[in-house]
């Protein structure tokens, strides 16, 4: 369940969302995959990511987690790698997006 991403620089909140949430499905993936290993597995996590200049992601991290499952934190990371967003105006964007991640 994504929340309310907080944004640095030129891109429209609204098109950083459209791109995770078509990426969701792998991200949940994600999820998915480490909660078939541990059935009460679940909690928050907060990515910081940086899309550069052509529109694909430079940097991707875990700025906080209450998870504590580094497969399923590598994995959404990783995933943030994959995406393209717009390019964006003026340089490039810091965003800072969290996950809410529960078994039901």
């Amino acid at each position: 369940v994504p929340t309310t991403p907080i944004l640095i620089g030129g891109l429209p909140r609204h098109l950083i969302d459209e791109v995770i949430k078509r990426n969701m499905p792998a991200i949940r993936y994600c999820y998915q995959r480490e909660l078939q290993k541990a059935p009460e597995l679940g909690g928050k996590i907060r990515i910081q990511f940086v899309i550069a200049r052509d529109g694909s992601v430079s940097s991707a991290k875990t700025l906080e987690t209450t998870m504590g499952n580094v497969a399923v934190e590598n994995c959404v990371n990783n995933r943030f790698y994959k995406m393209i967003f717009p390019k964006p105006k003026g340089g490039i964007v810091v965003g800072k997006y969290p996950f809410l991640f529960s078994p039901g």
